[in-house]
């Protein structure tokens, strides 16, 4: 059989690997993985942990708002975080074992993709592609120095592939700040979007802004970036913004669940209707008239015309972690989280049965170190009755949720203040999250993942 390397994938791993310093020679060797039997019982399956970047001399500390995405055509994973020591946005890709720079057994390469000043927190990576000779990687993230929202895009068309890093709206004032709490994400057509938090310093208020692409004529965009992005107010009232998760439905449309400083809830705007200065959105309340809950908002969209929209989120005044599930009607209590007033670690992703899959940061009390816990419906491991953490939905009798603790740093670690989860093809789950070693002042990006989670970089077919 002879291997043939798609283009593209190839030039992307070339432009990584040459940017490290790695002998480029060597990418041809790197093998493809696949899954040679059908998996069955995928929540059953084990976990396994590894450091994607760890190191204690120099001591450095990385893996701070950590995002993480998966390229649907073959499950190529992508890692985007915060490098605090540097001050610098990261990139980090999974490929063959000793042919990294970083990762347990060198199996990862983490790359700096932006060291312009402060730049890197708040960043939030999205993937998108057609084939594999036509894709692209997208990452926003905040400019602390020029207190700007920033976006680097990959692009692959035709086996041409380059990255543009551009400022897509900055501040006209010294006392704003564009860009905190962004999300990204490309829509069916490839077309980039970022939900991100404006926030005037003098009057402490704030304005949940929406950005998205345009072929000309907008009134956003910096240098040779202007005018290719429009900036949509979505909502004036005060507070708005923070914790904001973007995600499209099967028609495209942008929702955007939020937490209003201000009020204490928990927000959803939906694109169409009145809301807004702009009349652009409908703008719903989903929960927190008694309580102060909203924060980490973790939104998954309706993906089909009778599909519900979900938001996994924190309610800080009880501790819960909560969910709303639009079919259900009203909040549900899946675990207790803490509360805790450091940010903490919400992701949740849909499995291909159908079932939420959150992971989570459990701060258990004032003097328990943080872990990671992840939780999904009972009925997914297909092996108990019923549940063992939390409320049940309408119309159960029992307890509907199953948590448990993948990751316990112990006494001088700190593990998920930032969580991200994807799930791959084959419904199995990675997450990747930051660790800290409060013994060394050493911050670490760690990936947790389920047994035959696909982690190698698949740049090649066999015929």
């Amino acid at each position: 059989m002879k291997t043939h390397l798609r283009l593209s994938m190839v030039v992307a791993i070339l432009i990584l690997l040459s940017l490290m310093g790695v002998d480029l020679s060597q990418a041809q060797q790197i093998p493809s993985q696949g899954f040679h039997n059908e998996i069955y019982g995928h929540a059953n399956l084990p976990w396994s942990s590894q450091y994607v970047q760890r190191q204690f001399d120099p001591p450095l500390d990385v893996g701070g708002y950590v995002s993480i995405a998966l390229l649907p055509l073959n499950d190529f994973l992508a890692i985007s975080y915060y490098d605090a020591t540097n001050q610098s946005l990261m990139v980090a890709t999974p490929i063959a074992s000793h042919l990294g720079n970083c990762g347990t057994r060198n199996n990862w390469v983490c790359v700096t993709l932006d060291s312009s000043g402060d730049v890197g927190k708040f960043s939030s990576i999205d993937l998108w592609g057609y084939s594999l000779d036509n894709w692209k990687m997208g990452i926003s993230y905040y400019d602390s120095t020029a207190r700007s929202l920033k976006a680097a895009i990959y692009t692959c068309f035709e086996g041409s592939c380059a990255w543009e890093k551009i400022t897509v709206s900055a501040p006209d004032s010294p006392d704003f700040s564009e860009g905190l709490y962004s999300s990204f994400k490309f829509n069916s057509t490839g077309n980039a979007s970022i939900a991100f938090f404006h926030y005037n310093s003098v009057h402490l208020d704030s304005i949940l802004e929406y950005a998205y692409q345009v072929p000309s004529g907008g009134d956003c965009g910096e240098g040779p970036a202007a005018g290719l992005w429009e900036c949509d107010e979505v909502n004036l009232l005060g507070g708005e913004g923070i914790y904001a998760s973007l995600d499209f439905s099967y028609d495209d449309v942008a929702y955007i669940a939020y937490y209003s400083a201000d009020q204490g809830d928990l927000l959803l705007a939906i694109q169409g209707g009145m809301c807004g200065p702009e009349l652009g959105w409908s703008c719903l309340f989903l929960d927190g008239a008694d309580a102060n809950v909203g924060l980490f908002a973790s939104l998954i969209a309706p993906q089909s015309s009778i599909g519900p929209f979900r938001v996994a989120y924190h309610d800080r005044t009880n501790g819960h972690l909560k969910i709303i599930d639009s079919d259900w009607g009203e909040p549900v209590v899946v675990d207790e989280m803490g509360t805790s007033l450091e940010p903490m670690g919400i992701s949740m992703v849909i499995d291909d049965e159908g079932y939420p899959v959150i992971a989570y940061q459990q701060i258990a009390s004032d003097f328990s170190p943080p872990t990671l816990r992840i939780s999904r419906p009972y009925m997914a491991y297909g092996t108990d009755p019923y549940g063992n953490c939390g409320d049940s939905p309408p119309g159960y009798l029992f307890q509907y949720w199953q948590c448990k603790t993948l990751d316990y740093g112990g006494q001088y670690s700190e593990e998920a203040d930032f969580a991200a989860m994807a799930i791959n093809s084959k419904g199995l789950v990675g997450i990747a999250y930051s660790e800290y070693d409060t013994d060394y002042y050493v911050g670490s990006l760690k990936f947790t993942y389920q047994h035959l989670f696909r982690t190698l970089m698949p740049i090649t077919n066999r015929h």
